[in-house]
């Protein structure tokens, strides 16, 4: 039977949508859309400029006090490109072999997705290197000036194991976080972020032990769970590199300043420059950048 001279592109919506099908899948199980600000762009980098706190407010009496908050640090995002392909063979279309060529799509889009959740994990497995800073060039968790004009610190970052009483101290080391001007600000610390090795630990710190009571874990008292009270989640990423290291996060405020810009969604198409002799080819393209515009949502413990 005579195979069309345009049997790539007879070829391209099929396998298109098992691609898409794949893809979309995968991108179910993200944990970037659970703790990135994910969000589009039409620049080729994108500028975040942080904005100092603000004085309490004073009494009223005939004219208004106007205040002028300092400005923070920027930050710069610019997006990348990235990019992979395959071939389909001539012969696999003449021997009707559509279940090796179906599995081509298919590895293309696992491809895709690991590659975002390598990057996007890679904030977290970097933390607390000093070769990967944020606007105020340090790590993400580590010892951060609270403003370009006060050279006072204040770290999010420690070395205590995952533990029922490590959640808590942690807790309150967060919601003692302060602006530029040394003012409480408001953080909620209610997720905790693990590796696959810490998700058991995590699980029974939080979850409830008796069907009666949130019990804490390790006793046989009742005694009351105060962690699972406050309503304290755990999120486990499979990405996560350190088998020791967890992190904290007010979920909200990590919305805010963890960020993930899609440029160019994702994309699959038949490769023009083809040879449709004897091979066709397809490729997937996607461009987009990443990284925090402030420290304030998260604590780090860099655990040995």
């Amino acid at each position: 039977m005579a195979i069309s001279e345009q049997w790539g592109e007879l070829l391209e919506p099929g396998l298109r949508t098992i691609f898409n099908l794949q893809f979309s899948a995968l991108a179910a199980q993200s944990r970037i859309p659970i703790l990135f600000n994910q969000m589009g762009s039409q620049k080729s980098s994108e500028y975040f400029l942080g904005v100092g706190g603000m004085g309490d407010w004073e009494t009223y009496g005939g004219a208004i006090e106007y205040d002028d908050p300092e400005q923070g640090f920027k930050t710069t995002l610019t997006h990348e490109e990235y990019a992979k392909g395959f071939k389909v063979e001539r012969k696999l279309v003449d021997d009707d072999l559509y279940n090796i060529i179906n599995q081509r799509p298919v590895g293309l889009a696992m491809g895709a997705n690991r590659t975002r959740e390598k990057h996007a994990a890679s904030i977290f497995n970097n933390a607390f290197s000093a070769s990967f800073t944020g606007g105020d060039a340090i790590a993400l968790c580590g010892a951060h000036p609270y403003s370009p004009g006060n050279g006072t610190t204040h770290s999010n970052t420690g070395t205590t194991a995952l533990s029922y009483a490590s959640v808590i101290s942690t807790r309150q080391l967060m919601r003692a976080f302060v602006d530029d001007r040394g003012e409480i600000i408001s953080i909620n610390p209610d997720t905790i972020v693990v590796p696959p090795e810490l998700e058991d630990e995590a699980n029974s710190i939080i979850n409830t032990m008796n069907s009666n009571s949130l019990q804490k874990p390790g006793t046989a008292s009742f005694e009351d769970n105060f962690v699972a009270r406050q309503g304290i989640q755990y999120v486990m990423w499979d990405y996560l590199t350190d088998a020791n290291n967890w992190f904290m996060i007010d979920s909200q405020l990590a919305k805010m300043h963890l960020l993930w810009l899609d440029r160019v969604p994702i994309e699959f198409s038949m490769d023009p420059a083809s040879d449709f002799n004897l091979e066709a080819k397809f490729r997937g393209y996607m461009r987009y950048s990443y990284g925090f515009s402030d420290w304030r949502w998260v604590y780090g413990h860099d655990v040995t």
